[in-house]
């Protein structure tokens, strides 16, 4: 079965209950990814494209991570997928639950980017995007402009995750802890 179809039929399967099989959808989305990772590696970038907006976007976050390891690791081609997953998550359904795991890895994304690609991804994103995420991207921007510190800490957890599989309540674990536990 080609990508398409498999991420169609959980489309399918998972459309009217997300909010209840949510984890499950995820899981299924996590399986695939795997599989194609296993036996058909020159596909990820094709999965990639093809699973960010499934589901309103409940895949994003982990697509996210997986494309930040690559741009902390000195991909350059990692920068134009962050770019265009940021424009899919902005015209997504926008869930809370994709928010609060985004966060940190924005944050993190932005502490690392080049000033003149944030402003062009505020530019042709988020300057067109709906209020509500124009707001949310604009508080993680100042965020990350006005506390260098505990920006520091963002970028500092996902260096130590971002060969992991995406662990967001991992992620969400002071430093120190995380230290202390890997």
């Amino acid at each position: 079965m080609d990508i398409i179809e498999r991420l169609d039929a959980i489309e399918e399967k998972y459309a009217e209950t997300l909010d209840e099989t949510r984890e499950t959808a995820i899981a299924e989305i996590i399986e695939l990814h795997s599989e194609i990772m296993e036996s058909a590696p020159d596909e990820i970038d094709r999965f990639t494209v093809l699973s960010a907006d499934v589901l309103g976007g409940v895949y994003l976050p982990y697509l996210f991570w997986y494309k930040l390891g690559e741009f902390y690791d000195g991909y350059e081609d990692a920068r134009i997928f962050l770019q265009e997953l940021i424009k899919i998550f902005s015209e997504s359904n926008f869930e809370e639950e994709e928010q609060r795991k985004m966060k940190s890895l924005l944050v993190a994304y932005f502490a690392k980017e080049k000033e003149f690609e944030i402003d062009k991804l505020r530019v042709m994103v988020v300057d067109k995007a709906h209020h509500t995420v124009k707001e949310y991207f604009n508080k993680l921007l100042q965020f990350a402009q006005k506390n260098q510190k505990a920006t520091q800490m963002y970028c500092d957890k996902f260096e130590i995750l971002k060969e992991y599989q995406p662990d967001f309540q991992l992620l969400q674990k002071p430093l120190t802890k995380l230290q202390e536990l890997l």
